[in-house]
């Protein structure tokens, strides 16, 4: 801030200054001084001179801070020669340099001026032209304030549009050269006086509009400017504002009137001679108008010694024509400066604008002429403004006018050109950012035109159109880009027009003419056609057009026919649609949104009739209460409903599109309702109600969808649940590939009309079936695996009395798209899915469920269970661990801004690929939910989520927010109780339904399933409490279902009970426990008092599945059976019954069963043991097969998880010979006279190979119970010790259980490569199929058996199947094995299991249990005396044995599988010699053979089996020669019978033969025993007998190698040769010692009849 300090002109400034700056105490001098001021201030009072200067800062920084504090600098003198502006600012820049400031001379003397900030709302304030801001409060109270005028810079960053009225213009005299002048003796003082006038006549008068200084008058007619003492060149620093007229003409002008002032005020001279005060010197003038417009510019002009009148019309200094006239100072030169500074709002100063107006003007004048060819060439000369901040100034004015240009003319030229003009001004407006001013415009300061018909907004868009049909590429870019405004005037100006014209109350189809109509939907379809094809090149402009037209339609609802509309609508969508581009499926959502958002959508979505959501009460509701509403997606829908209809359409299209598409319709839908479910205009429930049955069809595009929903691993809930009955429990066949198979194979509820391949795509979800397109309910048979609804369903249906009708085709074709949806878009669908559910209306519901199909029924209950899925509570640390991942992913996903996976494969996964690894909390699931809060870019500026991840979830109590943990929680919780609420509701009005056949009906399996899923799921302990509620009124309900029939329902809920008597929190383990009591004590009253069994066996049944599955037995569960028996001692009625005393003998029972179970965690390493007691424990089981059944089925699975899959067939082979017994014994199969096939008879007389299949007469299949199975494991007897008691009774077994279980055993054949046995095991199941006549199944059984078979013909010949090996394990050490001491067990070892592998494993194992240095391992295989042992050790012997077979079976036991299959004998040598040693010559070798016998045959339930027998032989050194020797014979014969003879075994067998030292291999024997001296000392028969063996001997070594001549190549001849001779040398030696010839090789075929040459 700079202020100049000015002082009454008395004559020099040094001597102005003197006084001040001497310190002079002389009373005389100051008299002397006071005297001449006063002399000075009467006679040069007016004139001012400069005086001295001052400085200081305004700002404390570069961001505007006020700075109060600072002071003005010193007062500087001014120098003469330094006056002008220019010479100060330098001044100023250099004054803190201490050099400089040093130069300055200081006046004493300081200035005070306070800075300080106003607030924008400041009282008793005046604009720049003294106009009040506000209506003046009492002007006691505050002070007045005026504005002053901004000097901006030209440019657009500064400039806004004028909203105020101004008219100023600023007069700077800057210079003025008189140091050549000749015209005047003195002009030395001069002043320069100011005048406005309007008129250059001899007497007229100056303006008064001069504003005057601070102090004087307002304003003034003329202002003088500060004189300089003897200066006649002088600067002047004066400024000048002026009030301009509002209307200017060519005479305005501004006079400069020059003076000198007299300093000289003490002249002694004669008055006469005194001069004047003022002598004028000159005068200059300058007109304000130059063609027509104002300019602020510098200007120099010449000064003329006198005024002439008419002095404007002199327009040349030239002295010729007019010379006479005007006398110019200095011959005419402009040697007077001036600048002129223009502040209005009236004159533009831009040449282009200024004439515009100008021509408007003249054409407002007359506007029944054509326009003429200027008016149009001013109109594009708008096309050629530059200067923007001229544009933004004059803004409003300009697009008024323009808009009335448009609507008073006829000719289409202008109203392009004005089309034109416009966007012209809306791009150099967006390129400067300005875009807001836009805005204000059409919101604050647009009026509609109208001149006869013609209007603004018909106007414009016949110029939109016709600008996008030009197809120019600029001006078509930017009408898209700017779209919006055009659109939002014309929707203004249709609104005003309805307003002016008062066409409020006619009717909306009469409201605007047909050509405005026709015209705006030309509109639309061309901007629509662009947006279409240039949504790749310009992918902005296109954007914003899509969203300027969705604003636009959605504004005309309200002023328009909203048939029309609609009209509007369909064009643009389906324009838009009929392609597959990405972006453009944006915008078509974009658009949709922003339709929907419309604040009337719903009466719009509704049929005209009942537009207005009715209350119950009025006649209207009764009549629609009839109209059931649509639950499916079909045309008719779509025409009642249209808005509704159209974002449905759309989302059903874009399900079937690519991810991130998918994202952006859920993403509609689900905002949408959220927006209606928060109207407090529909808060009331019935019109809730009434807006979800309008999404209602939402529910066909879920079951349309149903196979692509996110399923991963959201399934791991039923690997525990038995198998028994639940087959089926995969809902929608969630991918678990152990259960696929069986649910695929599953008997007659599989629609026919399916191939095998096509079922296992669809269970395992691979992709749709598309060839199912032949079935009338394509989608319904794709869904459920179980389409085909049994007899009891279809009868119910009839039953119900209402008819079915399947659900009607929907308008989207559907299957073509096989991708599944991610984790967010499967929430996204069910939550807006559960939200229906939550508030349509019960009569609606329960409309439906009458009036839908069996299927349909099934898959809505596969919904809810997926909801419970996706919604699944995790526990708030769970939750906040995400989250926090989540956040850390989003925040590396950044950098390449993609946090969706937008790769549109059909493997497209979740949102949040890697993030959730699985979580200690009970869930194993690799995957979990994806958190909603993480879609979208914003995931990191969310302050809620930074903050969790900061806080761990825990937020602070005083939060009233929730946080995002919460949400989820809460989310889930509700999700739960909805679909608890529809299940209450379901079972409510299907009472009778769900009884039939004592509830074993499939409608029945899912409801119950669905409640099972509570459990099977993590829910929060608040679900859980009402879960419990339910299903005591559910047991209530239907106590038969539980305590009748099969008692699979009732097994299934033993087990999720007991599995909350387990659970953390106390008051679900109370519930859990009461619950459990609950159904024991109404199984006892539905008994009548007699017993409990059903519960008792299934509590039993569920304990010992739940301890191989889930390892219950803590703290917590025996809680739990406290709490029930305590509940059994409190109950008053019951205190006389045997109740009391059955819930005690069950708690026991459990007990034991528990007790036994911390035996097997002993043992948990150790799986023999293991093993072994769950086999006694399926022993104590015998009298209730479900128990045996479940221990067997817990030893399968310790078997497959060591890979025994041999063992594991077995123990399903055992449970189905189980089944078979228990069914036999229920009388299942009645005698009957069973229809034999001729070839059944046949067979049977041949040999009764499988007594399963030849039943006798009266018999059928099956009948015969566990023997059946005797001819594929003798050890299945084991199973018919089954005892008769009250268990028996209560097994629901059928013929499909048996079939399910073997159809399981097949599969373990399979996997344990026991091909041979497969037919076996599929001949029954054949039996049963065909007596059911199902062909399909058939042939899928034969086509297995036909695998088998060739697998087998595969396995024999190559001989790579591995049975596995056998070695005997002894145990001694009384400390140590307890029941196994001394015991020998024969254990099966996988595949080639060596001697030391085993031996390791072992010594490991009792290693880690008796401690390292107590186990010794017995290296011999000798027998022990355990008296001889250390009794501080454990002693283990392991020897290898190999399967013994006599003779006979030698003979009958041809292939590997045959010898490894129900065998109970092994073998093993220990050789020995009479003198103790181990090993001695020839002679005196001996060897002991001993054969061990087992209690049961190989393979078994157990892979280890103790053996019961054990005999040995001694050998003497010749029976040791004899069994060697016809051993290396029959290898020999074996080798050269081979169909593809093993060259390299042969070879190795003949070199060991043929070419052996001397005293080794086969002629050491001959030369021990055949000798004549040595023969003679062992029995004739013995010698006789090896020698035979000699002769085989000889011959087999000849085939031998004949075999190898025959097959060798040429490099391997040599050798041959060598092999004969070596032969020959052989049999010489042989024919020496045997006294007799042996025959050298004979001719091939001679007298070898069995030769295999």
């Amino acid at each position: 801030m700079v202020a100049r300090v000015e002082k009454v002109l008395m004559g020099n400034i040094t001597n102005g200054t003197e006084p001040y700056i001497k310190n002079t105490d002389n009373s005389k001098t100051v008299q002397k001084m006071l005297k001449s001021n006063k002399q000075f201030c009467s006679k040069l009072g007016k004139y001012r001179m400069p005086f001295a200067w001052s400085v200081r800062s305004v700002f404390k920084d570069n961001q505007g801070t006020v700075d109060r504090e600072s002071r003005f600098s010193p007062l500087f003198k001014q120098e003469s020669n330094k006056i002008s502006t220019e010479d100060l600012l330098k001044l100023i820049t250099e004054y803190r340099r201490a050099e400089k400031t040093s130069k300055l001379q200081t006046i004493p003397g300081s200035l005070e001026i306070s800075v300080d900030c106003v607030p924008l709302e400041h009282p008793n304030c005046v604009t720049s032209s003294y106009v009040p801001l506000k209506p003046f409060e009492e002007c006691g109270l505050h002070a007045l304030t005026v504005e002053v005028d901004e000097f901006l810079q030209d440019s657009a960053k500064f400039a806004q549009p004028y909203r105020v009225y101004k008219n100023h213009i600023y007069v700077y005299p800057k210079h003025l050269k008189y140091d050549s002048q000749k015209s005047f003796a003195k002009a030395r003082n001069i002043a320069v006086y100011v005048e406005f006038r309007s008129s250059d006549e001899e007497h007229s008068k100056p303006l008064k509009c001069i504003y005057g200084k601070p102090g004087g008058p307002v304003f003034t007619t003329a202002a003088c400017s500060t004189v300089l003492h003897h200066s006649q060149n002088p600067d002047f620093y004066d400024e000048v504002k002026i009030e301009l007229p509002t209307q200017l003409h060519e005479k305005h002008h501004l006079l400069f009137s020059f003076f000198h002032v007299t300093c000289d005020i003490n002249a002694k001279t004669s008055s006469k001679k005194k001069e004047a005060l003022e002598t004028p010197v000159g005068y200059a003038w300058l007109p304000l108008l130059k063609e027509g417009r104002l300019a602020s510019q510098e200007f120099s002009v010449p000064v003329s010694c006198t005024l002439p009148s008419g002095y404007l019309l002199i327009k040349e200094t030239s002295s010729n024509k007019n010379g006479s006239e005007v006398k110019w100072v200095d011959g005419g030169k402009p040697i007077f400066k001036i600048s002129t500074l223009v502040l209005s709002t009236v004159y533009t100063q831009d040449p282009h604008l200024n004439r515009f107006f100008q021509q408007c003007q003249k054409r407002e004048t007359d506007l029944s002429q054509p326009p003429t060819s200027n008016f149009l060439n001013c109109l594009k000369g708008l096309l050629s403004m530059e200067k923007i901040h001229v544009i933004i100034r004059f803004l409003p004015v300009l697009f008024n006018q323009l808009f009335k240009v448009l609507t008073q003319n006829d000719s289409d030229e202008v109203t392009n050109s004005t089309t034109r003009v416009l966007v012209h001004i809306l791009a150099k407006c967006h390129e400067e950012n300005v875009d807001h001013y836009l805005h204000s415009y059409i919101k604050f300061v647009f009026k509609t035109e109208a001149h006869g018909f013609r209007t603004v907004h018909e106007e414009l868009a016949k110029g939109m159109t016709s600008d996008l049909k030009s197809n120019e590429q600029a001006a078509v870019k930017n009408i898209l880009k700017f779209s919006w405004f055009f659109l939002d005037i014309i929707v203004k100006s249709m609104a005003q027009h309805l307003v002016d014209s008062e066409k409020l109350k006619v009717p909306r189809q009469q409201r605007f003419p047909g050509t405005f109509q026709s015209h705006l939907e030309t509109l639309i379809m061309t901007v629509s056609d662009h947006i279409y094809w240039k949504s790749k090149e310009l992918p902005e402009e296109t954007r914003s057009a899509n969203q300027a037209v969705a604003a636009f339609v959605k504004r005309c609802f309200t002023l328009m026919d909203r048939g029309f509309t609609f009209k509007l609508i369909n064009n643009y969508i389906n324009m838009i649609t009929a392609t597959d581009n990405k972006t453009l499926c944006e915008f078509k959502f974009e658009f949709l949104r922003e339709v929907c958002n419309h604040e009337h959508y719903i009466p719009l979505s509704l049929p005209i009739p009942s537009a207005r959501i009715t209350d119950k009460a009025s006649p209207e509701a009764q009549n629609a209460k009839v109209d059931m509403p649509e639950y499916s997606l079909t045309g008719e829908f779509c025409r009642k409903h249209f808005l509704t209809g159209l974002l449905l359409r759309e989302l059903g299209l874009a399900l079937q599109d690519e991810q991130d598409i998918r994202h952006l319709a859920l993403a509609s839908l689900k905002n949408l309702m959220a927006k209606h479910s928060l109207d407090s205009r529909y808060a009331t429930k019935d019109k809730q109600a009434k807006i979800a049955s309008l999404y209602l069809p939402l529910y066909g595009l879920i079951l349309d969808n149903m196979p692509r929903f996110f399923l991963r691993d959201l399934f791991p809930i039923y690997l525990t649940s038995s198998d028994q009955g639940s087959r089926d429990d995969l809902s929608v066949g969630g991918g678990l590939a152990g259960q696929i198979v069986h649910t695929i194979s599953h008997g007659n509820s599989v629609d026919a009309a399916f191939s095998k391949e096509v079922l296992n795509s669809i269970t395992a979800f691979s992709s749709l079936a598309l060839s199912t397109a032949n079935n009338a309910d394509s989608r319904g048979s794709l869904i459920s695996v179980e389409s085909n609804p049994s007899n009891s369903d279809r009868n119910s249906e009839k039953m119900d009395g209402c008819e079915k009708f399947p659900r009607p085709q929907s308008l989207i074709g559907f299957g073509s798209r096989f991708d599944k949806l991610d984790q967010a878009e499967t929430r996204s669908l069910l939550m807006c899915f559960l939200h229906i559910m939550k508030t349509i209306s019960e009569d609606v519901m329960v409309a439906y469920w009458h009036r839908a199909i069996h299927q349909e029924i099934s898959d809505f209950f596969n919904i809810l269970e997926l909801c419970l899925q996706h919604f699944r509570f995790l526990g708030k640390r769970h939750i906040a661990r995400k989250l926090a991942a989540a956040v850390k992913l989003a925040q590396a996903t950044q950098g390449t801004g993609t946090l969706k996976g937008s790769n549109a494969s059909s493997q497209s996964s979740g949102l949040l690929p890697q993030w959730m690894l699985s979580s200690q909390d009970g869930h194993r699931h690799a995957r979990s939910q994806t958190m909603p809060i993480i879609r979208g870019k914003n995931a990191l500026t969310n302050p809620k989520l930074l903050q969790m991840m900061e806080t761990d979830g825990n937020t602070p109590e005083n939060d009233s927010t929730f946080s995002p943990t919460d949400i989820e929680a809460n989310l889930s919780t509700e999700v739960a109780l909805t679909v608890l609420d529809v299940l209450e509701l379901f079972v409510h009005h299907h009472k009778k339904q769900l009884q039939l056949d004592e509830g074993q009906n499939s409608l029945m399996k899912k409801v119950f399933d669905t409640y099972l899923l509570f459990f099977q799921i993590n829910q929060s302990t608040t679900t859980l409490r009402h879960v419990f509620a339910s299903l005591r009124l559910f047991i209530q309900k239907f106590p038969c279902v539980f305590f009748q029939g099969k008692a699979d329902l009732c097994g299934c809920l033993c087990y999720e009970i007991l599995k909350c008597c387990n659970h953390r929190s106390s008051s679900t383990q109370t519930e859990a426990a009461a619950l459990l009591y609950f159904l024991m004590r109404k199984n006892f009253e539905f008994t009548k008092g007699k017993s409990i069994v059903r519960s008792h066996l299934q509590v039993i049944k569920a304990v010992s599945q739940l301890i191989a599955d889930a390892g219950i037995g803590g703290s917590r569960f025996q809680q739990s059976l406290a709490i029930i028996n305590n509940f059994a001692n409190g109950d008053a009625p019951l205190k006389s019954t045997s109740f009391p005393a059955e819930v005690k003998d069950l708690t026991k029972r459990i007990r034991t069963v528990l007790m036994a179970t911390s035996q097997m965690k002993e043992h948990e390493k150790d799986p023999e043991m293991l093993v072994d007691l769950q086999y006694s424990l399926a022993n104590s089981y015998a009298s209730t097969p479900e128990l045996r059944r479940t221990w067997l089925e817990s030893m399968a699975k310790i078997h497959v998880r060591n890979g025994d899959l041999s063992e594991a067939a077995m123990c399903y082979i055992h449970i189905s010979a189980l089944i078979a017994e228990s069914l036999k014994r229920r009388g299942y199969w009645k005698p009957e006279k069973a229809r034999i096939s001729s070839a059944g008879v046949e067979e049977a007389s041949v040999a009764n190979c499988s007594p399963l299949l030849t039943p006798r007469e009266g018999e059928t299949s099956f009948s015969m119970g566990w023997a059946a199975f005797m001819n594929i494991s003798p050890n299945v007897q084991e199973e018919g010790a089954m005892k008769e008691d009250t268990g028996t009774q209560d097994t629901p077994y059928t013929e499909d259980t048996l079939v399910e279980q073997l159809e399981l055993c097949v599969d373990y054949l399979w996997k344990s490569e026991r091909y041979e046995l497969i037919a076996d095991i599929n001949k029954p199941i054949i039996a049963v199929f065909e007596k059911r006549r199902d062909f399909k199944r058939l042939s899928e059984l034969y086509y297995d058996i036909h695998r088998s078979y060739l697998k087998v013909t595969e396995v024999v010949h190559s001989e790579k199947r591995l049975f596995g090996r056998y070695y005997r394990v002894a145990f001694y050490g009384q400390g140590f094995f307890e029941e196994e001491e001394s015991k020998e067990f024969i254990y099966k070892e996988p595949k080639l299991t060596g001697l030391s592998e085993i031996s390791q494993r072992l010594l490991k194992l009792y290693s880690d249990k008796f401690g390292a240095d107590n186990v010794k391992m017995i290296q011999d295989s000798n027998k022990v005396n355990p008296k001889d042992l250390d009794p501080r050790f454990a002693y283990i012997q392991v020897t290898y044995v190999v399967p013994y077979f006599d003779e006979k079976e030698q003979q009958e036991k041809k292939t590997d599988f045959e010898r490894h299959h129900n065998i109970n004998r092994f073998v093993f040598e220990t050789p020995f010699t009479l003198s103790g040693k181990k090993h001695g010559d020839v002679e005196e070798q001996c060897k002991r053979r001993t054969i061990l016998t087992t209690s049961s045959m190989f393979p078994y339930l157990k892979k280890r089996i103790q053996v019961v027998k054990q005999q040995s032989t001694e050998m003497n050194p010749i029976e040791v020669a004899i069994d060697e020797m016809s051993r290396k014979v029959s290898e020999l014969n074996q080798l050269c019978r081979m169909d593809e003879v093993d060259m390299i075994r042969l070879q190795l067998k003949l070199q060991g033969s043929v070419s052996v030292k001397v005293n080794a291999g086969p002629m050491a024997y001959a030369r021990a025993f055949l000798e004549e001296k040595n023969a003679k000392k062992y029995p004739d028969n013995q010698v006789k007998l090896l020698k035979e063996i000699f002769r085989q001997f000889a011959d087999a070594c000849g085939q031998a190698l004949d075999v190898n001549e025959r097959l060798i190549k040429e490099d391997q001849v040599e050798y041959q040769e060598e092999m004969k001779a070596h032969y020959r040398e052989m049999l010489n030696e042989l024919s020496a010692i045997m006294n007799e010839q042996i025959p050298h090789t004979r001719q091939p075929g001679t007298d070898r009849p069995n030769s295999t040459f």
